[in-house]
């Protein structure tokens, strides 16, 4: 399959917002800065560059505080995913693939991630791929994904078997 390459960096704009965190709080106490990301307790990272919240565990593992990410990431259709994201609730999704992109750290390789925020980036024969939502445009049946070891980004059907990590926004307040 050919690979798609995505030329030169992605923008996004830079809101001035607070995060709120699983709990509706915006805790201090409980939020660290890593890089640029704003980390919590609760296993979840804010990315003032893009204003998403992150899950720091892909899916299939939960984040356990004193631990990180524990279990494995599932390999999941893109189908699955969305499912469960929406059975997540309060607003997480599949990311888009210029959400995704934007994890990708072009200053590391083999993962080109910042482990200390994500830190449970698995390596398998087929690298380390991130379901997006986001089709191939052109070809339909492809969806774009990202390849966190080598932080390069394909397309693959719907039917593949990828991990996933969910984002939300920050603005949406997650009680409502």
């Amino acid at each position: 399959m050919k690979k798609w390459t995505v030329l030169g960096p992605l923008l996004f704009s830079c809101l001035n917002a607070n995060p709120l965190w699983a709990d509706g709080t915006q805790s201090q106490a409980q939020e660290r800065t890593i890089d640029r990301f704003v980390v919590n307790q609760a296993g979840e990272a804010f990315d003032p560059k893009t204003n998403l919240i992150w899950r720091r565990c892909s899916m299939g593992t939960t984040w356990q505080a004193g631990s990180g990410c524990v279990g494995s990431p599932a390999s999941l259709s893109l189908e699955a995913a969305q499912h469960a994201a929406r059975q997540a609730g309060e607003g997480w999704r599949v990311p888009t693939i210029d959400e995704l992109y934007s994890l990708v750290d072009e200053d590391r390789e083999n993962p080109a991630i910042n482990t200390t925020v994500f830190p449970d980036i698995t390596a398998t024969s087929e690298g380390a791929p991130y379901w997006s939502v986001t089709p191939v445009q052109g070809m339909p049946r492809l969806i774009f994904f990202v390849d966190f070891m080598s932080g390069q980004v394909d397309g693959h059907t719907q039917g593949f078997a990828l991990a996933a990590r969910l984002v939300r926004s920050a603005e949406q307040n997650p009680q409502n």
